[in-house]
């Protein structure tokens, strides 16, 4: 029997958007593990489980015109006008406009530059020129990654969760893009970042190397929602945030594949 203490890792592969938001989140809801995160000065409830996510067929042009599951917040032109923010010129990324919006970073400006003691590096400008050689070449290579999570936002309120990606050609001009975050925000957020940062990689990326994305693996270190969401987690999933009401619902929770809580 696995011990309480670790952490409860499942993998999920498919194309409907739909099926997977509702199973991922049944899963956070019956299996996930309740944690305290955050900050002393902030602290969060939430319930977790550490995921990875196959996307392939319709699933991935869906991502790329901003759609979002069914039940998920964001839609329209939200996802869309995100998608597009990754989309501004080099001679944009990292202007800030000193609204109550701005972070200290965006996720394009660490991608595109990224700092260095040598200066900025495009790192869309790098992933896509080892494409296209390997594309070129025939052959595949493990070494197209990059970093976002930079150790200069060691301090930060708010570090970087999307911290490393690889771009993997397959089969003929066929790619796979893998997506590590050590934090997902399973109610509001996951979708929306995985439709900005899927459109960036195809736009800069992939397509001007001419490839093709096939393929989305998304990790999800803390796969999570918290526990002023469980009215949209029982919306999503269908289950209760009280364990002990699910309980009572023991026999359809074995025939889900779930255990009963003991």
């Amino acid at each position: 029997m696995i011990p309480k203490s670790l952490t409860f890792v499942k993998t999920y592969s498919g194309e409907d958007i739909d099926f997977l938001y509702k199973k991922i989140t049944e899963d956070i809801v019956l299996d996930g593990k309740d944690i305290t995160f955050g900050s002393a000065a902030e602290p969060k409830r939430a319930r977790e489980i550490y995921a990875t996510i196959q996307l392939y067929g319709k699933a991935i042009p869906e991502i790329l015109a901003g759609k979002t599951p069914e039940n998920f917040r964001w839609s329209g032109d939200k996802i869309t006008d995100y998608q597009d923010s990754f989309l501004i010129s080099l001679e944009e990324v990292g202007i800030k406009k000193f609204d109550d919006t701005d972070f200290e970073y965006t996720y394009i400006e660490l991608m595109r530059k990224f700092k260095t003691m040598e200066g900025d590096i495009d790192q869309m400008v790098i992933s896509k020129d080892k494409l296209a050689e390997n594309l070129k070449t025939k052959i595949q290579s493990n070494q197209n990654v990059g970093v976002i999570y930079h150790p200069m936002y060691w301090n930060s309120h708010n570090p970087p969760c999307f911290n490393w990606y690889q771009v993997r050609m397959l089969d003929d001009n066929q790619v796979s893009l893998r997506l590590l975050f050590r934090s997902n925000d399973y109610g509001d957020a996951v979708w929306a970042n995985l439709c900005g940062v899927a459109k960036a990689f195809d736009e800069l990326v992939i397509k001007p190397a001419g490839c093709v994305l096939v393929e989305i693996i998304l990790t999800s270190s803390s796969a999570h929602i918290y526990a002023n969401e469980a009215d949209l987690a029982k919306k999503v999933s269908g289950f209760d945030w009280d364990r002990d009401e699910n309980e009572k619902k023991s026999a359809v929770l074995r025939l889900l594949g779930h255990k009963p809580k003991k």
